[in-house]
């Protein structure tokens, strides 16, 4: 692809949905597109109707702030960036079946529409594409950052399932958990542009910290916006994790603060049952309001995000620091999002 186009100005990384990111983006919308056309029929249909039906493409925004001000290197971004969506992409295809979840970007799910049988092996062979498309670097560096991310997110999100159901998970298990199913992608996808850029291995370790770090707040971002965010909104099925049994941080947040006898009645209620009944959820519900676990959860993840800026901060080159630092800054809008309402919306009688 030529990229002679491609805003080639230091002000070309500039702060998030300025020209930098929109200039990246809409070439890597191009290569994502043209990459796909090498997969065979009929992959290639599906596969194009799950990878270019929208997303906020982080991970290939974090690539491109992590190696950004090398133009010689850009076709290479685009090129990893592509093969860290391909794997993103496979693991909401298979997620969705787990979860049992309708929606996705406001359309419907690509299972609810070819089967899951046939979904399972979209997102087989999306993964099979990108680790593919990673053997044709010459370093053998960027399959390795790539496959190793690949199976430690497919370990979270086993380990995550088989604690379905326990609600005697504690925050470090939910840690480990979720660092591995969304931190290690944001860490290879920051390893992967700064290795490309040609920095240290030093830089690269740090910069794969802070891409562990930003995964593990994405996740308890999104897990909040789980339980108490609006589908009219996000355009997704909310309330698949408490649904399907995940224990996630308003959970876990909300057990520490029961007494001890709420916390057997509330297990009662949980534990035994195929569905929830409304009497639970009403109950469940009150609980949260009145002790205040939306609100805590907020609380928590910006001191989280703190850490993640922290970590930021002290990049020893001004230029990544200041981009990723403006990258964090879109988790302040995003936290005002959540609904207004503290009443859970998973929790809604008559779902």
């Amino acid at each position: 692809m030529s990229l002679k186009e491609f805003d080639q100005s230091n002000s070309a990384i500039s702060g998030l949905g300025q020209s930098g990111d929109i200039a990246f983006l809409n070439f890597f919308e191009t290569y994502l597109s043209d990459t796909l056309d090498s997969l065979d029929q009929p992959v290639r249909d599906l596969a194009r109707k799950v990878v270019l039906g929208g997303g906020k493409r982080i991970r290939p925004l974090l690539v491109f702030r992590c190696g950004s001000g090398f133009r010689e290197v850009t076709e290479d971004l685009l090129k990893v960036s592509a093969i860290l969506e391909l794997v993103h992409v496979a693991t909401l295809v298979h997620d969705d079946i787990l979860d049992e979840a309708k929606i996705r970007r406001s359309h419907a799910t690509v299972h609810t529409q070819i089967g899951e049988h046939n979904a399972i092996l979209l997102g087989d062979a999306l993964f099979s594409f990108a680790l593919e498309l990673a053997t044709e670097f010459p370093s053998t560096r960027i399959c390795k950052l790539v496959s190793s991310a690949t199976r430690r997110t497919c370990t979270g999100e086993i380990m995550q399932t088989f604690a379905r159901g326990n609600f005697e998970i504690t925050l470090s298990d939910y840690f480990s958990f979720i660092q591995d199913k969304t931190g290690e992608l944001f860490k290879a996808s920051c390893q992967a542009g700064a290795f490309l850029a040609g920095h240290t291995e030093h830089v690269i370790d740090l910069v794969g910290g802070f891409g562990l770090s930003l995964g593990l707040n994405y996740q308890i971002f999104d897990d909040l916006i789980d339980s108490f965010g609006e589908s009219n909104v996000v355009g997704k099925c909310l309330g698949t994790d408490f649904d399907s049994g995940k224990v996630t941080l308003p959970t876990i947040l909300l057990f520490q603060k029961l007494s001890s006898s709420q916390n057997r009645e509330i297990k009662d209620l949980l534990g035994g049952v195929d569905s929830i009944s409304d009497f639970s959820r009403q109950k469940i519900g009150d609980l949260m309001v009145e002790l205040e676990i939306r609100e805590e959860c907020i609380v928590f993840l910006r001191q989280k995000l703190s850490q993640t800026r922290l970590i930021a901060s002290n990049l020893p080159y001004e230029d990544m620091s200041s981009n990723l630092l403006n990258f964090l800054a879109l988790f302040d809008e995003k936290l005002s999002s959540l609904s207004g309402d503290a009443f859970p919306n998973f929790l809604a009688l008559d779902k």
